[in-house]
């Protein structure tokens, strides 16, 4: 027997509210958002001053953030001077060592300064001061071919830590006569302000301890400020 059009109908409707979404058609998926722009950071156009040196200039026993050239960093940022302070410190390298690898570890970075803090390694090695002295001055010849300007640190190791002969004296004497000779600025010591402080020393009796450094650094960077190219 037929059903009436109406109950067909009304089956059907039926039907349909019943599947509700089922029967729907999906909905497109949204598009992914555009990524947005970032600002491209500015370069860094501080002048370049590369710390070429041994375990002093490395941080022997430190924190990265501890050693010397990170707080000479510091102590720069904090009076004003625009410089980015690169540590080239090697532990155990002697200044054949440092000239050894002067390119790619100076003269790659054209560098605005190069400061030489090397020859502890060679007193202690029992080197004779000819020999530091002769690489130091193949350093800063370098320097010059390279048109870098170049300043000394000078090295006087506390007592004790090497042979009791004058070989102290004789290597303490090799850096102002450079200093002379090519025309360098020249910094005595750069253990100087941890001289006699036991306090500020490391067991070993040869390198400072963080406080050392920090009190190092206070008295190197007021020599390296003025030595700094002023940026634009």
């Amino acid at each position: 027997m037929r059903r009436p059009l109406t109950d067909i109908c009304v089956i059907a409707a039926l039907i349909l509210a019943g599947c509700g979404d089922k029967t729907s058609v999906a909905s497109a998926p949204e598009a992914p958002a555009l990524a947005t722009k970032t600002d491209t950071p500015p370069a860094d156009t501080r002048p370049i001053v590369v710390m070429l040196g041994d375990s002093l200039t490395a941080g022997y026993q430190l924190a990265a953030n501890e050693a010397l050239p990170a707080a000479i960093q510091r102590d720069l940022d904090t009076a004003g001077v625009k410089a980015k302070i690169v540590n080239a410190g090697v532990s155990g390298d002697t200044t054949a060592d440092g000239l050894n690898r002067f390119d790619f570890s100076v003269t790659a970075l054209h560098p605005a300064l190069v400061v030489i803090a090397l020859g502890a390694n060679d007193f202690l090695d029992s080197f004779p001061p000819e020999t530091p002295r002769k690489n130091l001055a193949a350093i800063l010849d370098k320097a010059k071919t390279d048109n870098i300007p170049a300043a000394l640190l000078g090295v006087s190791l506390p007592k004790g830590a090497g042979a009791a002969d004058n070989r102290e004296a004789e290597y303490a004497a090799i850096y102002p006569s450079l200093a002379k000779e090519y025309g360098v600025p020249y910094y005595p010591d750069m253990l100087g302000a941890i001289a006699g402080k036991p306090q500020l020393i490391q067991k070993d009796g040869v390198h400072p301890t963080a406080e050392g450094v920090e009190a190092m650094a206070s008295a190197i960077s007021g020599f390296i400020a003025p030595l700094v190219p002023r940026s634009e």
